[in-house]
């Protein structure tokens, strides 16, 4: 290969690493923030639910026409709804977290693919006695 050809391929190379770290610096790590956010709306959604209906509880078990038998099948009630509000919550957060895995996992790989090239280009650049400074070359 000429020094020629080996500027041009170390220089596409650079830009297209460098278009990868964009691509993981706004793209996936923009996602797993709003991911994170979403989790962050759950548990306040949930802590929120969770006020309302221990509220309601208790509005009803004042009620004095209320016989303890009943106090007793209101609060049972009041305790299902709630953990089934925080079984649901826990459900949607899991799902949330499996795709922060899997965003985490394309950040990991985009990483590894970045570097890869940059070695590639480097190593290239070596073997025709060519300085390779990325930087340079991705403008």
């Amino acid at each position: 290969m000429t020094k020629k050809i080996t500027i041009s391929i170390c220089k596409q190379i650079a830009k297209l690493s460098f278009k990868i770290e964009e691509m993981k610096d706004e793209g996936v790590y923009n996602e797993i923030s709003a991911l994170e956010e979403k989790i962050s709306d759950l548990e306040s959604e949930l802590d929120d639910t969770i006020e309302q209906l221990n509220d309601q509880r208790d509005e009803a078990l004042e009620d004095e026409a209320v016989t303890e038998a009943d106090k007793e099948k209101i609060s049972k009630s009041f305790d299902s709804k709630i953990e089934k509000a925080k079984e649901a919550t826990d459900r949607k957060i899991e799902k949330i977290r499996e795709d922060i895995e899997k965003a985490e996992e394309l950040q990991s790989y985009l990483d590894d693919t970045m570097s890869a090239l940059m070695t590639a280009a480097e190593e290239l650049a070596g073997n025709m006695d060519y300085e390779f400074d990325a930087y340079s070359c991705a403008a």
